[in-house]
């Protein structure tokens, strides 16, 4: 009965450490699929991040070229009115410009 026994035990021990062998293998795939699993929502998140840049990065663009064409219209609006009233001097100097300038021989001379 002895070697029964110790045949028994044996065959116990081997269970156990086939069970053991297992459970460790099931660690290990649990830990690669863990292991993955963070890979995988760690890149979606890079590339939410990257996406969101992305969609800010063209919202700050087409901001810059809308305050550019508003900078440009207002700019080109002064440079008319600018044209507009160097016209304007002009036009009063060419009409006045004759008296204007006996006004001026008269003072300074006195004739």
């Amino acid at each position: 009965m002895d070697f029964d026994c110790g045949v028994m035990l044996m065959d116990i021990l081997k269970q156990i450490i086939e069970l053991d062998k297992a459970a460790a293998a099931r660690v290990e795939a649990l830990r690669e699929e863990q292991a993955r699993k963070l890979e995988e929502s760690g890149r979606a998140a890079a590339d939410a991040n990257e996406k969101l840049i992305a969609d800010e990065q063209a919202k700050l663009e087409e901001f810059r070229s809308t305050q550019q064409k508003a900078l440009d219209e207002k700019q080109g609006g002064a440079e008319a009115a600018k044209a507009a009233e160097i016209k304007r001097l002009d036009d009063i100097f060419a009409e006045n410009r004759e008296k204007w300038s006996a006004e001026i021989i008269e003072k300074v001379t006195g004739v």
